[in-house]
């Protein structure tokens, strides 16, 4: 990926940071290779990235003999805060670390706005 697309990307994951419920958030790609990340320093987003990769193909899976198994998004609930997984297309996905106490209705068209962005900055 060129200096100029990693820029563009990461310009995309701080105007998430303008909502003060997101904590952090990363793009990795599906096997768990952190592409861009805006994290705090205290988390490994190298193994948060491979982790959420994991967790989003597990529930793929799981759910792949279900009629209607497309997933929107991932949330695990952890004791300090949230982590939503979002899939940005079929090589990459989208990972938030959010407040506990958030309110996801808000956040999720943020995050789809932001999603769309990212598509659209990856395809030119």
């Amino acid at each position: 990926m060129n200096n100029t697309l990693i820029e563009s990307l990461n310009n995309e994951l701080k105007r998430l940071e303008n909502f003060s419920e997101i904590i952090g958030t990363a793009i990795v790609d599906r096997n768990g290779l952190l592409i861009s990340s805006r994290l705090p320093r205290d988390i490994d987003d190298r193994k948060l990235g491979a982790l959420s990769a994991t967790m989003y193909e597990a529930i793929e899976t799981a759910t792949s003999s279900l009629e209607d198994n497309e997933i929107k998004n991932l949330t695990v609930e952890y004791q300090d805060y949230q982590l939503i997984i979002m899939e940005i297309d079929n090589n990459t996905i989208l990972v938030g670390m959010l407040a506990q106490d958030v309110n996801l209705g808000l956040l999720f068209i943020e995050i789809e706005e932001s999603i769309k962005n990212i598509k659209n900055l990856r395809h030119k």
